[in-house]
């Protein structure tokens, strides 16, 4: 792993000056140990209201994919959790202010997956950031592709994937031991509804240095919060 681009806006912090869980779990968890350092959870994810309001842009004209719209959302929601941000680098801990995202796209035949890198998005706007992600799912799935992802982009970013044709109830997400620590990756799965809601299943690994079910819940919270329906 070499530096860390500026564009990603990192911050060193020394984890012996944190109080309370943070200042033991990112030494511990980060050091060589004999255990797994992450926590795999899938959710059955209520995103009745989100797809509500997808359906409304929609009937608007817009053209999108739900699961664009998911990664804008949940990519804004990450901005304003740290302990997702926190990457291991060089033997030091950093919060990256402004992380890539990573999605494999897939193409099928002998590629099988492209990679797909997306830049700047917890500072783009929704119709900045679908211009963008529109261009680059475009060349990904041209004759020509997208080059592939660098192994320190990749370890940095955030791994977002979508699996629309699975209804999975749980998923073990791979992870490179090359690669940063603390990066967490998401997985979407097929759309389903049920008992008048709409669910998707969501698998999430995330590093238990910096990120654990508590955080993760508080995450959840506040994605679910973007789509709540305003008052009158």
């Amino acid at each position: 792993m070499h530096s860390i681009p500026a564009s990603y806006l990192p911050e060193p912090i020394d984890p012996a000056t944190l109080p309370g869980w943070l200042g033991w779990s990112l030494p511990f968890f980060s050091e060589p140990v004999l255990q797994n350092p992450h926590v795999d959870l899938t959710l059955q994810l209520d995103v009745s209201n989100a797809f509500a309001q997808y359906q409304g842009r929609s009937q608007e004209g817009e053209q999108a994919s739900f699961f664009a719209f998911l990664v804008w959302h949940l990519a804004q929601t990450l901005a304003r959790h740290p302990s997702f941000n926190l990457r291991h680098v060089q033997g030091g801990w950093y919060v990256l202010r402004n992380p890539p995202i990573f999605i494999p796209v897939a193409v099928g035949g002998d590629v099988r997956f492209r990679d797909l890198v997306l830049e700047n998005v917890y500072r783009q706007d929704w119709p900045t950031f679908l211009k963008n992600y529109q261009h680059l799912l475009a060349q990904a799935r041209s004759p020509e592709g997208l080059p592939p992802c660098t192994s320190e982009a990749y370890g940095l970013a955030h791994f977002m994937g979508n699996l629309p044709q699975l209804r999975f109830s749980g998923l073990t997400l791979h992870w490179r031991a090359d690669q940063s620590l603390g990066q967490s990756s998401f997985y979407f799965g097929q759309r389903y509804a049920e008992g008048g809601r709409t669910l998707i299943p969501l698998a999430v690994r995330m590093h238990h240095s910096c990120t654990d079910p508590l955080v993760l819940n508080g995450l959840i919270a506040d994605f679910q919060r973007r789509f709540a329906p305003q008052a009158d």
